[in-house]
């Protein structure tokens, strides 16, 4: 069958001649044609993303247009009596280019008004922009912090969200395209194509400049910031800039857009590798904070000094619970606290940072794991008026405040975690000091993810049977720690293990399992949308360090044990 597919893009006239001859280079390599033809490239709720190459198994011209004659086709069809336009924005990575033009020439050849950054711009700003122009849709090419052989297609609803409510009809649309149906046009010179930049920047920037809390404190603080090859150097750069930071070091070995990210293993700003030269580069300065985002500036990672002088890297609940906490008590100080104020987190970020805001009296909501729900829970409060949106963030280093940008915004992240920073140095304090002061307020909380790696088919099979082992198995305790219920959001439902009651569960259903405990610990079992992993993620919960730290090795153990058996 895979071979059947390789020659019909050899024949193919609607496939371009440089593809072709990748395809003829390699065509003697069975098992390497076999990966590129054995299926399409999944188009999943958010988009796609593989490995760059010829193939329906990769990203490539034909595929990027595959989908944007499929999303053209949606959109004609639903907003039929309106004026049609998308917004379009890229990355450094290798073709990302090549791909946002060969997008607004397919969306252009549909009759749909294409506003095309000029270059690379952060994730974020391409939400601001679909908002601004009231675009119908959006189209990101990146492939976040993936290996630099990788490049993804993120699509954006009309109120600059991922998609998730037309996500079914979309993929439909796209399944249904062949090759031959594919319209395009030219791209030079196209009146249905408008390149944009440095005023959107300006506009953008402007909205993030009016979120600062403290516009008057002490700005002295050094600041080390890497954007590890990707798009966030100027906007960043040029937000703290603006409101008045001075003391900035640039890692000037990861300050150029590079596709092969050449200086780090992986351009994660969650692995601390990746900020091994900035940290050298803070010892140096005697930096107080360093920051990192990753190739589409739309996630962050903080790392700070301790009282010895030393650089430890924060994760993204403790950022997290430290902003939230900056934000609200700000907010109440200046008698600016909103009664109907509301903190949205993902199902797999840490209940810290629901005590913190049950402390100001603001209500805190779940979501499914993925920064597209935070999105859509933001437009619904806007839509209903009942809630007013403060601050959403997820375990995973993405963190919004603000409602003119639907996702996770590490400008905007840089600009609170710096002032932050900068308000506790006037206060003699450091981020540690600040983040022990909840721990010992609330409860220490500790947390880490573990991921089981399972490639093909064999490796589907076995996370189904360790979900399944998990599911059916009700059990009342792990890790001797006694379990209170149960939430099971594949079939909806919550199960109370002390009363065997059961609830429904008011979230789309998705292959996740949430094990509660009785002491405000938890676990959940996921396997990873995007990769063959299986992602288990911990919360312990206890009274000091020493013994939440022995509880999450316990937790670890047993799982691993578990997991081996299956």
């Amino acid at each position: 069958m895979y071979r059947e597919k390789l020659e019909e893009w050899l024949q193919s006239p609607y496939i371009d001649t440089s593809i072709k001859n990748e395809l003829k280079s390699i065509e003697d390599n069975d098992g390497e044609i076999e990966d590129r033809f054995y299926k399409d490239l999944e188009f999943g709720t958010g988009g796609m993303r593989g490995k760059i190459g010829a193939g329906t198994n990769r990203i490539n011209l034909i595929t990027v247009a595959k989908a944007t004659q499929g999303i053209s086709n949606f959109l004609n069809e639903k907003y039929s009596n309106d004026e049609i336009s998308i917004a379009i924005a890229f990355d450094s990575r290798h073709m990302s280019s090549e791909f946002s033009k060969k997008t607004a020439s397919v969306f252009a050849a549909n009759n749909i008004k294409v506003y095309l950054f000029e270059s690379l711009r952060p994730t974020p700003e391409l939400s601001f922009a679909v908002r601004h122009f009231k675009c119908k849709a959006g189209i990101v090419i990146t492939a976040s912090h993936n290996p630099p052989e990788y490049n993804g297609y993120k699509v954006y609803d009309e109120f600059g969200g991922q998609v998730v409510k037309y996500a079914d009809e979309i993929i439909n649309n796209i399944n249904k395209v062949e090759i031959k149906n594919i319209k395009n046009t030219y791209f030079d010179n196209n009146p249905m194509i408008k390149i944009i930049g440095s005023d959107i920047d300006t506009l953008y920037i402007d909205e993030i400049k009016k979120l600062s809390l403290r516009k008057d404190i002490e700005k002295s603080i050094k600041i080390v910031y890497t954007p590890l090859h990707g798009t966030g150097n100027k906007l960043v750069r040029r937000v703290l800039r603006e409101t008045g930071y001075k003391d900035i070091t640039i890692v000037k070995e990861q300050e150029n857009p590079d596709p092969n990210f050449s200086t780090i293993k992986s351009p994660n700003p969650e692995d601390i590798d990746s900020f091994e030269i900035a940290i050298d580069i803070a010892k140096k300065t005697k930096a107080d904070i360093i920051i990192g985002t990753d190739p589409d500036c739309d996630r962050i990672g903080l790392v700070v000094k301790n009282n010895n002088d030393e650089y430890i890297p924060l994760n993204g609940n403790q950022t997290g619970a430290l902003l939230l906490n900056y934000i609200l008590n700000t907010l109440k100080e200046k008698n600016s606290l909103p009664r109907n104020g509301a903190f949205v987190k993902t199902i797999v970020t840490s209940e810290l940072s629901k005590e913190i805001a049950s402390k100001y009296s603001i209500t805190t909501f779940n979501t499914l794991t993925g920064f597209k729900y935070i999105a859509e829970l933001m437009q619904s409060f806007q839509e209903s008026g009942k809630y007013n949106f403060l601050i959403g963030y997820e375990e995973s280093y993405g963190y919004l405040a603000g409602t003119f940008v639907r996702d996770k915004d590490a400008v905007i992240a840089s600009l609170l975690i710096c002032e932050m920073a900068a308000y506790y140095n006037t206060k003699g304090k450091l981020l540690l000091d600040v983040l022990q002061e909840l721990y010992e307020e609330f409860g220490y909380y500790i947390e880490e993810t573990l991921s089981f790696s399972f490639g093909g088919v064999t490796g589907q099979n076995k996370m189904k049977e360790i979900m399944d082992f998990f599911r059916m198995n009700k059990m009342n305790t792990f890790a001797k720690k006694s379990i209170s219920y149960i939430n099971d959001y594949k079939i909806g439902l919550s199960y109370n293990i002390i009363n065997k009651n059961k609830e429904k569960l008011n979230y789309p259903k998705s292959d996740v399992l949430k094990f509660c405990f009785d002491d405000g610990s938890w676990l959940v079992l996921r396997p990873s949308g995007t990769e063959p992993k299986l992602k288990i993620y911990f919360s312990v919960k206890g009274e000091n360090e020493e013994k939440s730290k022995e509880a999450l090795k316990c937790f670890k153990e047993e799982m691993s044990n578990i997991i081996n058996q299956i």
